[in-house]
């Protein structure tokens, strides 16, 4: 992962090159828990969906991601965090379906 808070994009790699960001994002925080949707203040969005890293292992995942910057992580997509919380930010109705499905 590579993530610039000045040009506010994050590109996702892999050891053999780059990787799809819904992979990339399922893989690095798809185990953390949805806190749920809350209102945004700052953000690419008017609601923002707030997870939980299940543990401190996991919560280490954000340290190489710049905090309190959106960045663009996918198409539709864009994240932050404080450094406890991850923030994501759907700009599509179909992605904030997808993200808040079964929780």
């Amino acid at each position: 992962m590579s993530a610039c808070s000045e040009c506010g994009t994050i590109d996702w790699f892999s050891s053999t090159g780059p990787i799809d960001p819904a992979e990339a994002l399922a893989g690095l925080f798809g185990s953390y828990d949805l806190i749920g949707p809350v209102d945004a203040v700052g953000a690419p969005t008017r609601k923002v969906l707030a997870y939980r890293p299940p543990s401190s292992k996991k919560r280490a995942y954000l340290a190489g991601i710049p905090d309190g910057v959106w960045l663009k992580a996918a198409p539709h997509l864009w994240l932050s965090h404080d450094g406890e919380v991850l923030l994501l930010a759907p700009t599509s109705p179909i992605e904030f379906s997808n993200l808040t499905r079964g929780a």
